[in-house]
């Protein structure tokens, strides 16, 4: 007799009484599920003579709710013994299903808002599914319907046509203002953005004809530390993320369409194509370029706001983009303790997101992006989080689809997953992983996998995640219904 066969014979029989409580033979239900199972238990079952205690509340004690229902019909069949079966069949199968990845690794899965299998509880390098910390370590701290803003004030006003005097851009901390040129330059299309024209054709439109005197970028929002310092040179070299400002224009990029080239000061750079806009529209510039802060007390003539803060979230899970999530970090820190750095924010994402699953192993932050090797999470409290965030969150709607967007674009195209799967992809060299939502045939599965230790150059990562995909998509998902098309199926 099959295992999972054996198993539900056996809760059945629990549930005739014959045994006191579930705790022998659920293996991995909680101690609650027990004892709520147990008093359960205690019920008299109406329809039939028996009764668990001699003070047992009769049918006038329950009223009209009472059912007739025989206790063995399967339409009595509790919740606690559908969880019960379908865990020991997940457990059983991704026990033997994972046994040979590389190690370490680690696998989660949830059902229905419960841990039913976890591979590993030590923690490992995450790659980019990071993001998904820095995601929700940013909405705890913001308003996802915000919008970053950056400004430009003056001490002078506009005579005739003519703007003399100092001008400030004052950084807000949008990841994404983009020139058009930058933004077609990349393979997937459209890119979300924040368009610098916009900003040039408003100045435009207050008459300004003559632009003089000086135009000083302040990025002082954050602080100018361009990169990470816990990072390796060769992400620097190699532009993993571009060089952070929080005045920042083409991902600090200012040569894109044959080689990439790190702007050795962002935010001089943005006002520099500033002006060269308000050129190309007619506007005499006749301009000091310069970086500082703004004082206090100027006026504000425009301003660039950016897409919705929760927009800017959804293209940084969706595209993998590092330079927004460290950029994002920073915000982090800044709204959490006001500082806006690398090392305040990773310490502010840690302690969020360790508060919002208590019960978890919290996580390790050294940076937003997850290109630091250092990080550290468990499955477990990936997995999590994604309940935690819930899957008709606006994150969840971020997360890329296979076969269909973002860094899943490319891949599971004629796989049965396509489309019904969506997750945050992490790549390093030796890690894969890869955490989200599987939609089955009757309900969502949520699970989060990170292999480290993968050989260099190998595609067995990519290949496994495949096959857990497939795999998932087995599992049924709902209520005592589905428990009997398990067992009638045989398994």
């Amino acid at each position: 007799m099959r295992p999972l066969r054996v198993a539900v014979l056996v809760l059945l029989m629990a549930a005739a009484g014959a045994l006191p409580t579930l705790a022998a033979v659920r293996m991995d239900a909680t101690a609650a599920d027990a004892a709520a199972y147990a008093v359960a238990l205690r019920t008299p079952i109406f329809g039939t003579e028996a009764t668990l205690a001699d003070d047992a509340p009769t049918r006038a004690d329950l009223g009209d709710s009472a059912s007739a229902t025989p206790l063995l019909r399967a339409e009595r069949a509790p919740a606690a013994l559908w969880r019960a079966a379908q865990h020991y069949r997940i457990s059983s199968e991704m026990t033997a299903f994972s046994r040979d990845w590389p190690q370490p690794h680690c696998l989660a899965i949830r059902v229905d808002g419960v841990e039913v299998f976890s591979s590993s509880q030590q923690p490992l390098i995450p790659a980019s599914v990071q993001k998904l910390i820095t995601a929700a370590a940013l909405l705890a701290v913001v308003d996802p319907d915000e919008r970053f803003a950056t400004r430009v004030l003056t001490d002078s006003s506009i005579s005739e046509g003519v703007l003399d005097g100092t001008v400030w851009v004052v950084g807000g901390g949008d990841p994404l203002i983009m020139t058009q040129s930058y933004s077609g330059s990349h393979s997937r299309q459209p890119q979300l953005r924040t368009p610098i024209e916009d900003l040039a054709d408003d100045l435009v439109a207050l008459g300004i004809t003559t632009l003089a005197g000086k135009l000083i970028a302040d990025e002082s929002r954050y602080d100018n530390t361009r990169f990470p310092e816990t990072w390796p040179q060769r992400y620097v070299t190699q532009l993993h993320s571009g060089p952070l400002s929080a005045l920042s224009l083409n991902d600090g990029i200012t040569g894109f369409t044959t080689a990439l080239t790190a702007s050795e000061h962002p935010a001089r750079s943005f006002v520099s194509t500033l002006g060269d806009l308000l050129a190309v529209r007619g506007v005499s510039v006749d301009v000091e370029i310069d970086a500082a802060p703004a004082p206090g007390g100027m006026t504000e003539i425009a301003r660039l706001e950016s897409p919705l803060l929760i927009e800017i979230i959804q293209q940084m899970l969706r595209e993998s983009d590092n330079t927004t999530a460290e950029l994002m970090l920073r915000e982090i820190g800044l709204r959490s303790a006001g500082e806006g750095s690398t090392a305040t924010g990773a310490a502010a994402a840690a302690r969020i997101a360790s508060e919002m699953l208590s019960d978890q192993s919290p996580p390790t932050v050294f940076d937003g992006s997850g290109l630091d090797r250092q990080n550290r999470v468990t499955c477990s409290f990936l997995a999590a989080l994604l309940d935690e965030l819930g899957t008709d969150s606006a994150v969840a709607a971020g997360l890329p689809v296979a076969s269909r967007t973002g860094t899943l674009s490319h891949r599971f195209a004629q796989h049965p997953a396509a489309g019904r799967l969506r997750a945050k992809t992490g790549l390093l060299t030796g890690v894969n992983a890869l955490a989200g939502f599987v939609e089955t045939d009757t309900g969502m599965v949520t699970f989060a996998q990170i292999l480290n230790g993968v050989p260099e150059g190998s595609r067995i990562g990519l290949e496994m995640q495949e096959a857990l995909a497939g795999q998932l998509l087995r599992y049924p998902v709902g209520d005592a219904a589905a428990l009997r098309g398990l067992t009638s199926a045989g398994l």
